[in-house]
Parts: structure tokens; C-alpha cells; sequence
């Protein structure tokens, strides 16, 4: 494609016309025929330097704006690590209230986002078996404790992260005590910005049913995933 200078259009690999030298036939000169000569020859040479300097120089520009552009088509796409712990009521001195922490954050948009999950909760709370599998993450897989999973045996959840407009599901294992936390890593990418609710899907709140108490509070078994530009 041409960039434009005033009225002037460039082609990569090719000289302007304005370069090149033209010699009329109706200049006159005086001195005779060998000082004619002379002067013509020098003054194609000289044509002939310029045009091999401007065109070494509009070759270099070309180069350098083709570097630029592959620079620029490189760049790293932006990645942010997040982490977030599950702590019992025990922890936090309010019994039968599991927590997220934090519960209510702000993530950045189109970006790629690794999430890493401690959770102390050493405690089962059962799911349907669609919610024992990974869902929404890069290559629908988390890590567990190191180990790459698809699913979680759904007899052995304690909790899940669970956005459902996104189609994001993590199962959280229970940890094999509370000195002895399950660590789950996912990573996901962000769509644009927006807010979006994320809501534990293990019944491990408090009533028969167990969907009362941090169930249904912001900022302990759900809360908001503000997804922004800034």
C-alpha cells in the first residue's frame, strides 16, 4: 500500500519519478563538445547518487515500517493472575458460612486470566455430576494440587466457581484437611466488559437443603465478577 506525502505517493521497492534524471534538448552550453560531455557525465553520476540514496533510504523506511508491523502483530496478548481462598466459618469465627475471599472483584477485559483457588474446606458437599466437570476454562481442564483434571469425583466436591453466563465451571475438591489445602488453577479468558454474578454450586450452606446462609449472601458462597476496561 502507498503512504502519501503531500501530493506525493511512495511504493515500497520502487523510485519516485521525480528522482530519476532527465536531460532536455534544449539546454546550451558553451566550451565545446568534450566539456559537454563532462558536464553531462557528471551530472548523470550525480543523478544516479541521489537516486541510489533516496531509494536506499525509501527501502530502509519500508523495512522499518514492516518491522514496526510485526512488532505490533507480535505483542503479547495482556495475561493477570488472580487468587482467591475458600476459608471455613471456623476460620472467620461465624460457623456453617464458608467464604470466598475475595467474594466481589474486578477482573480485566479480553484478557487471559489464570485463577488460583486455596481452599481450607475439608468438608463434602455433593453435586450433580455436571458440575464435577471443568467447563469454560482453556482446554475445559484445572490443575488440582498440581495434577491436570477434567472432572472431580462429584461425591468429593466442596465447593465450585460457577459463572453460567460465561459457561465457567471449576469444581473445588475438599482438601484433605484444613493444614492441607486443595490449590485449583484454571485459566480463562475474559469477554468484554461487563458484570457477571458467580454463584457456588455445592449445597454447603446452612438450612435442609443447605442453599441458605452464604448460598444466597454476596460476598461469601456468590457474588459479582466485574470484568472492565480500565
Amino acid at each position: 500500500m502507498p503512504t502519501v506525502h503531500g501530493a506525493e505517493r511512495h511504493f515500497c521497492g520502487q523510485v519516485p519519478q521525480r528522482m530519476i534524471g532527465s536531460f532536455g534538448t534544449s539546454t546550451h552550453f558553451t566550451g565545446g563538445a568534450e566539456t559537454l560531455f563532462n558536464l553531462v557525465r557528471s551530472t548523470r553520476l550525480a543523478t544516479v547518487a541521489v537516486a541510489a540514496i533516496s531509494l536506499t533510504a525509501l527501502l530502509g523506511g519500508c523495512g522499518q515500517q514492516s518491522a514496526a508491523g510485526k512488532a505490533s502483530a507480535a505483542a503479547p496478548a495482556v495475561h493477570y493472575h488472580f487468587y482467591m481462598n475458600v476459608v471455613t466459618g471456623g476460620m472467620t469465627g461465624k460457623p456453617g458460612w464458608p467464604q470466598f475471599l475475595p467474594g466481589n472483584f474486578t477482573l480485566p477485559a479480553n484478557a487471559d486470566v489464570t485463577v488460583t483457588v486455596t481452599s481450607f474446606d475439608d468438608g463434602a458437599a455433593p453435586v450433580p455430576a455436571v458440575y464435577g466437570k471443568v467447563s469454560g476454562t482453556v482446554g475445559n481442564a484445572e490443575t488440582v494440587n498440581g495434577q491436570s483434571v477434567s472432572t472431580v469425583d462429584p461425591q468429593q466436591v466442596a465447593h465450585t466457581f460457577t459463572v453460567s453466563g460465561l459457561k465457567l465451571n471449576v469444581p473445588i475438591p475438599v482438601a484433605a484437611s484444613a493444614q492441607s489445602p486443595s490449590v485449583v488453577t484454571f485459566t480463562f479468558h475474559t469477554p468484554k466488559a461487563g458484570t457477571y454474578t458467580w454463584q457456588c454450586e455445592a449445597p454447603c450452606g446452612s438450612g435442609t437443603a443447605g442453599w441458605g446462609g452464604p448460598m444466597a449472601t454476596s460476598g461469601y458462597m456468590t457474588g459479582t465478577m466485574t470484568i472492565s476496561n480500565n
